[in-house]
């Protein structure tokens, strides 16, 4: 090229002319070559925020080795009832205190405890452990037993409820990660203040105390009791918020115990045994329900059962329970028969 420029400057009279035409050429080519890298960049760099929040977890449970090669990449909230700071946790893992997940609650004039807490009451707890709307979760406890396995339960539910899908539940929880000698920590986590906000409420997987007197009425729905077998026949039940014994009309039994595995560290069983279980409970896992406990905690492993594990997508959980059925009312409880 400038070998072509001294052999054009000795042209005359139009050399000068044909030079400028030549550089210019060569400069508009230079800067579409700076224009086409920062596209390039800049389309890489769009790139970059979606790769990070693409991941989705494998619903609704997640094993430890998968989530020990995803920790980087996802929020793992660990609900337990004393959420001391300096517990072992998995790495990384943000403390949820069990009470904070539930609230007072007026209904129908009645009021009540444990129940869902308001959108704004759930989004500033979220937020507290740094969770945004793109967040990607993990939910685990403790799991050495059926309550504690359910605390976690609870929290899915109420992150559907509030309209959060991208969210899983540790299979076996803390007490498989532990007894795999997994990398664990004490150590606080440090993180940002989240943003999330419910941008959707999800009402189909809620009972009301109205649809369960529904139920009882026009039997067109399965009401499912979480229990133990001695509170649904009456023997025993929690006299500091239930005020009846026995369990509602026409519910049938199904303590969520019987769905995790025996054994130090609960893990759910396989969807078929499941499956079988709850028919063999006179159970039909396909068909509309409403499961139930004293207070909408057990309960919500039964829905987590039917509607994540199964699918069924009509199994709601009665939030209020029997803490709601039995006060400031006359509802009928029945003892001592198994239906």
């Amino acid at each position: 090229m400038h070998y072509l420029i001294a052999r054009i400057n000795t042209i005359q009279p139009h050399g000068l002319g044909i030079q400028n035409l030549i550089y210019n050429t060569e400069k508009n080519m230079n800067l579409s070559k700076v224009a086409m890298q920062i596209s390039l960049t800049l389309f890489c760099l769009i790139l970059l925020p979606l790769s990070a929040t693409a991941l989705d977890v494998p619903k609704p449970l997640v094993e430890t080795s998968w989530l020990e090669s995803n920790l980087q990449n996802v929020v793992v909230l660990d609900v337990r009832k004393k959420a001391k700071q300096g517990a072992q946790r998995i790495p990384g893992a943000m403390l949820v205190p069990w009470k904070k997940l539930r609230a007072k609650k007026k209904e129908n004039g009645v009021d009540l405890i444990k129940m869902l807490p308001e959108k704004n009451a759930f989004e500033k707890l979220m937020q507290s452990v740094g969770v945004n709307n793109d967040s990607v979760i993990v939910i685990t406890s403790e799991s050495t037993d059926e309550s504690n396995t359910f605390f976690g339960t609870r929290l899915y539910w109420q992150l559907k409820y509030f309209g959060h899908d991208n969210v899983s539940l540790l299979n076996g929880g803390n007490a498989k990660w532990f007894k795999e000698k997994r990398v664990s920590s004490n150590k606080n986590t440090s993180h940002d203040k989240g943003t999330f906000k419910v941008s959707k409420v999800n009402k189909d997987i809620l009972a009301t105390t109205e649809d369960v007197e529904k139920a009882v009425n026009d039997k067109s729905t399965i009401l499912i009791d979480a229990r133990s077998e001695d509170m649904y026949l009456g023997l025993f039940y929690k006299k500091k918020y239930v005020y009846g014994t026995g369990h509602i009309p026409g519910a049938k039994s199904a303590d969520g115990d019987i769905f995790l595995k025996h054994g130090k560290v609960k893990i759910f069983h396989a969807p078929e045994k499941i499956k079988t279980a709850l028919m063999a409970k006179g159970i039909d896992p396909e068909s509309k329900s409403i499961a139930y406990c004293n207070s909408g905690h057990l309960a919500s492993g039964i829905w987590f059962i039917e509607h994540e594990i199964l699918g069924n997508k009509n199994a709601t959980l009665y939030d209020g329970s029997m803490h709601a059925w039995t006060k400031g009312s006359e509802r009928s409880v029945i003892s001592m028969k198994v239906e």
